[in-house]
């Protein structure tokens, strides 16, 4: 009882702020039109991943174990929908794929950022969004198969047809939630990064780019940050569960709650990522918690005209970070 007192505190406290975290990224995006750029709007589908993991991780360990849980079908049901936290990791799922997609908008917007055929446009990041969350349910949705209610244990399982599938099954969550987006995320940063940094080219372009430039670093610093925080929760849960399932350790309740913990923390964290790297973000939270209208604070400067007119459009900057050129438009300080 002491044990599930301590994790009901610690998965209290995360459930809190995961959803209000989340959900205030979501309105600071959806409420400001300054906010709503590329990586902005795959940043909110990124956060209604992570409320879906707050909500049905908070159901399947908070309540379910003081609830007198059905049997039977309806146990069943109860478990595969409700109760046995597979929407949760769905929600876990599409969020991995919604970092893969961010990492190939930065990496599109920063080698080719006048590239129209390349641009991330608002159609693309639907469709991005979309194919997040199909390809979750197609992998996390095997979980509506196989859960059900345990009477012995009193609690939602996995029941396999076959001890060799689950095997399978494991070896695939450390590809899919781990080396392939792990190994696609750092190939395209590493481009990202030796671009923005290490190129002399865009170096000799700072004297008529120094705003568009600082701005790509700053973005990218935050979606490097968020993957990083990804790699540090998601690996020990993949591990432990590789090495349960190849029997070289046992796995217990208490392992499978630290593991989860792990990637439920990764969906908390992410809105305070935000916070520490994105004025703008910090700006508008606080203008949408004391129900004020952002754009009563925004002040233009006068237009910077490009040098050499080698770029088309000028850069006009106000409060709120937002930076318009002739390619990008820039809301994420």
């Amino acid at each position: 009882m002491s044990i599930y007192i301590s994790f009901a505190v610690v998965f209290s406290v995360m459930v809190i702020a995961d959803l209000v975290g989340n959900t205030l990224v979501v309105l600071v995006v959806v409420k400001n039109n300054s906010m709503q750029t590329p990586v902005n709007n795959l940043l909110v589908n990124l956060a209604a991943a992570d409320i879906i993991v707050g909500i049905f991780f908070g159901i399947q360990y908070l309540i379910t174990p003081l609830v007198n849980h059905p049997e039977g079908l309806t146990g069943d049901i109860l478990c595969k929908l409700v109760t046995g936290g597979v929407l949760g990791w769905v929600g876990a799922v599409s969020s991995v794929f919604s970092l893969v997609a961010i990492a190939i908008e930065r990496y599109y917007a920063v080698m080719f950022p006048f590239s129209r055929t390349r641009k991330l446009t608002r159609k693309k990041v639907v469709q991005f969004a979309g194919l997040s969350w199909i390809l979750a349910l197609l992998w996390a949705g095997i979980g509506f198969f196989i859960t059900v209610f345990d009477k012995e244990v009193n609690n939602c399982v996995h029941s396999w047809p076959n001890s060799i599938y689950a095997s399978v099954y494991t070896v695939g969550w450390s590809l899919v939630a781990g080396f392939l987006p792990l190994g696609i995320m750092s190939l395209l940063y590493s481009r990202v990064v030796h671009r923005l940094w290490f190129t002399n080219q865009l170096r000799q372009r700072q004297a008529n780019q120094m705003a568009l430039i600082r701005y790509r670093r700053r973005v990218t610093k935050l979606v490097i940050a968020v993957t990083i925080v990804y790699a540090l929760c998601w690996i020990p849960e993949l591990t432990i569960y590789f090495l349960g399932f190849t029997g070289t350790i046992e796995l217990t309740p208490v392992h499978f709650s630290i593991t989860s913990a792990l990637v439920f923390l990764n969906s908390t964290i992410n809105p305070i990522i935000y916070s520490l790297h994105s004025s703008a973000f910090r700006t508008q939270s606080r203008n949408l918690i004391c129900c004020r209208n952002g754009r009563k604070f925004n002040r233009r400067v006068q237009p910077v005209q490009r040098i050499n007119g080698n770029i088309q459009g000028n850069i006009k900057k106000d409060i709120t970070g937002k930076i318009r050129s002739g390619s990008e438009t820039i809301a994420m300080k």
